[in-house]
This record gives structure tokens, sequence and C-alpha cells, in this order.
């Protein structure tokens, strides 16, 4: 199976809070960042209500797409790649992207925040 080059969008209260890139699994990709993994900016699992990715044929593609995206769209949590001014042209290409939803959420989003209160409650936080 070829190597998958993934960007995805995270939503809160139909707000584009978050984008970021990956070249693994977007379930693992995104427990890091309700876990609080290193190198991956946290964000509150009680935010997210709609998780939606792209995939790319190359890395190359995916990073251009993830620059243009934040740029065009400024989703909030996003710091890195953000220029301070506006974009002054579209890419139709990357327009017409098929969004997919990332079908695993619900499921996902339960059983990690069930251990993200048991975490809470206990105090037992991997070292």
């Amino acid at each position: 199976m070829n190597k998958k080059h993934i960007i995805y969008r995270i939503w809160s209260n139909g707000c584009l809070i978050y984008i970021g890139r990956t070249n693994q699994k977007l379930s693992s990709r995104l427990r890091g960042h309700f876990f609080a993994k290193p190198m991956h900016l946290k964000i509150g699992i009680n935010l997210v209500d709609y998780v939606e990715y792209a995939e790319f044929a190359s890395v190359a593609d995916m990073y251009v797409a993830e620059v243009y995206f934040i740029n065009k769209l400024k989703p909030i949590l996003n710091a890195d790649d953000k220029a301070k001014d506006d974009m002054t042209y579209n890419c139709l290409e990357l327009d017409l992207i098929g969004w997919k939803e990332w079908e695993e959420m619900d499921l996902r989003l339960a059983s990690w925040k069930a251990e993200i209160e048991r975490r809470n409650k206990t105090g037992d936080y991997p070292k």
C-alpha cells in the first residue's frame, strides 16, 4: 500500500479551527492533538464536532496544499505558515478538491473522550 499524504481540517461549531498534515494514519495524528503528544498542537477534544481530510499524491503536493489552505481560510489555531497579509490568487485545482468525512470520527472521539475523562479522574497519565 502506498504511503498516504493527508491534509485534514478540524471544525468546531461550524468554524474551521485547524488545518494540519500527516503521512501517518489520520487517527494517530488526531490522537496526538487530543492527548497533547510532543510536536502536536493540543486541541480540546470537546471542541471538535467534525473532521474532514483530503489525500495527495506526493509530499510536495501535501505541503503546498496545507500552506495554501491555511492562508486562504485562516483557521484560528494555525500560527505556523500563516502569512500576515492576504493571498492575491486562487488555485482552482485545490479549491475543487474533494474533502472526505473522517468515517471513524464518532467511534474514535467517544472512546478518546472516555479515556481522557478516566485519566483526569485517576491522574493516570503516561510518563
